[in-house]
């Protein structure tokens, strides 16, 4: 029997748990897929697995200081938020390049245009998920 799922922080089972990581273990063909609970993934800043950029190994990924905290707690709201990853698709690359002392800056300064237009995009995408729940 397969125990159930438990969140890597806090260890608890109840509630909704968002798969957060999936990494190989032993010879490469086995999976171990780590899950995290609201308060946890907010705490961390933990990004879901379902919006991990795309070409992402699997390992943890974090919400960048661009994303503010109040943006974070709505972000874990959205359970697993898979229409979160074509955002994710252009944060993490524009916050790589802002980041890079190998980018030119003027290619830094659009890199961050970028990284805040993620975050609006992530702002609209949390406050529409917000709204649908408030309606049903």
């Amino acid at each position: 029997m397969i125990p159930p799922p438990r969140c890597m922080y806090c260890e608890a089972t109840a509630g909704e748990l968002v798969a957060v990581a999936r990494t190989r273990v032993g010879d490469g063909r086995s999976v171990w897929t780590s899950h995290a609970c609201a308060p946890c993934r907010i705490g961390a800043r933990l990004v879901p697995l379902a919006a991990h950029p795309a070409g992402s190994e699997g390992g943890l990924h974090y919400w960048p200081h661009v994303v503010p905290f109040e943006l974070v707690v709505r972000l874990a709201e959205l359970g697993d938020g898979t229409e979160l990853r074509p955002i994710c698709d252009q944060l993490f690359p524009a916050m790589a390049a802002a980041s890079s002392r190998v980018v030119a800056e003027r290619d830094r300064g659009a890199a961050v245009v970028q990284a805040h237009a993620a975050v609006l995009a992530l702002w609209a995408a949390s406050g529409a998920a917000a709204d649908a729940e408030e309606e049903r």
